[in-house]
């Protein structure tokens, strides 16, 4: 495992959390942040192992590196503890929302430097549970930090327009991406087919929004569901922060991560995904997404 760790981020995580200057509406959170903070600086493994659930994950965006479980965690912090590499961390909590009364989502920037190293900057978004009335980390993920948008930001998605295919689930999907007469939104529009034989349609509408500088999409489905999402760039990839309102009322909330492979190929998964406050299991593969070459023509016949 790389230099810049899981462990440095989480101490930073939860040890910004923990000035005066920030307030918690659940002191306990507070608590048990402090309480991390200070037994990663004491290397006291045997309490940091305490403080992570035992089926944590941890994913790393920018290296495609994912570690499960508690204990390979606890391997990666304890190998931290045995450099001789000194380790001064800064960073800011942006945001902390309390989604239930034991489920805590936390996100913000932080930054890194390991010995004579150039200082490493990073965001990141974590998940705190309350198991047996205390708090533990159940999952976290770590980004580069996105590139400032601009009004023509837009334009940096033009490698979607055409027609695509996802045949790597269950179900196939195919979605075809195409400029807006005015060439202010990209319209996106997805089929995919149901167990039964038949075909769902939806529609997104991405576009640049000037009152908040960033892109945006707001997604409707057949079901009756929609959502809204906020993209930024990361890298090589691109995070969509997604609120959505299902067919049966409920609220879901979540980050798409799409990974460029190539041209024609990209990835996408999706991480810190909450129904009505409620983490979901994470998806453990990629949904890779291949695109059908097709002219000008033949995309918009397949709207």
């Amino acid at each position: 495992m790389r230099n810049r760790t899981i462990c440095f981020l989480m101490a930073m995580l939860l040890g910004g959390l923990a000035g005066d200057r920030f307030a918690i509406a659940d002191d306990s959170v507070g608590l048990a942040i402090r309480e991390y903070v200070k037994a990663f600086n004491a290397k006291d493994a045997d309490a940091l192992r305490n403080m992570w659930a035992e089926n944590a994950t941890y994913m790393d965006h920018e290296f495609a590196e994912r570690t499960d479980g508690r204990e390979d965690i606890m391997t990666a912090i304890e190998d931290v503890f045995t450099r001789p590499e000194s380790v001064m961390l800064s960073g800011t909590v942006d945001h902390v929302r309390m989604v239930t009364d034991s489920v805590a989502q936390v996100e913000g920037k932080v930054m890194v430097t390991v010995g004579e190293e150039d200082p490493k900057g990073t965001q990141f978004t974590a998940i705190l549970v309350k198991s047996d009335d205390r708090w533990v980390i159940d999952s976290m993920d770590e980004f580069e930090i996105p590139q400032p948008s601009s009004p023509d930001a837009l334009s940096q998605l033009d490698w979607m327009i055409g027609t695509w295919r996802d045949d790597s689930g269950d179900v196939l999907v195919r979605s075809t991406v195409r400029a807006s007469d005015n060439g202010a939104f990209l319209i996106r529009s997805f089929e995919a087919d149901d167990e039964q034989g038949g075909k769902t349609n939806s529609t997104q509408v991405i576009a640049w929004d000037p009152r908040q500088q960033t892109i945006r999409s707001w997604t409707f489905n057949a079901d009756g569901s929609f959502g809204d999402g906020q993209w930024s760039k990361s890298g090589d990839q691109w995070l969509i922060k997604s609120t959505q309102t299902l067919s049966d009322g409920r609220s879901a909330s979540g980050t798409y991560v799409i990974t460029m492979r190539s041209e024609d190929e990209f990835a996408i998964n999706l991480v810190g995904h909450e129904i009505e406050g409620v983490p979901q299991p994470s998806l453990l593969s990629e949904v890779i997404v291949r695109r059908e070459v097709a002219t000008t023509d033949s995309v918009s016949a397949s709207e």
